[in-house]
């Protein structure tokens, strides 16, 4: 499980690595670094990591509930970054498509409390930073 995670962040620290350059970044390259740092906050269960991607006037829709600026979104990722412990979560970056502005990801997960087999995210970057977000997941979680 771990190696996959570790995968993903060799990937991001990869990324992050290569953002010392010398040419200007694309609005693809500056957006999907975004999300990128975003997922390794995630990951990492740096609460304060992913709320620094939001501003006040972010907007995240869900299948459930649609959550506007720092406070709401932070109650939904604050229930949803429990049931994923760094150590014992497996998610994997199925793909990721970057069209200036907007970032689509599609992802699966597995965890001790809930298995994900499909989630997807689309996002809005603006002054880098999440503008909108749309998130569906088939959430399944498990008896402990």
């Amino acid at each position: 499980m771990s190696s996959r995670i570790n995968s993903l962040e060799q990937n991001i620290q990869l990324k992050e690595q290569t953002m010392v350059r010398t040419k200007e970044l694309t609005l693809d390259e500056i957006s999907t670094e975004v999300v990128m740092k975003h997922l390794s906050s995630f990951l990492h269960n740096n609460l304060e990591g992913v709320m620094s991607d939001y501003t006040n006037e972010s907007v995240l829709i869900t299948q459930d509930s649609t959550y506007t600026g720092l406070e709401e979104i932070r109650a939904f990722f604050t229930g949803l970054i429990m049931h994923f412990p760094q150590q014992m979560s497996n998610l994997v970056l199925d793909q990721l498509v970057a069209n200036k502005d907007l970032v689509y990801v599609v992802w699966h997960a597995k965890t001790p409390s809930l298995q994900v087999p499909i989630g997807s995210d689309t996002f809005i970057i603006k002054d880098s930073k999440i503008y909108q977000q749309t998130f569906v997941g088939q959430l399944n979680f498990t008896n402990q």
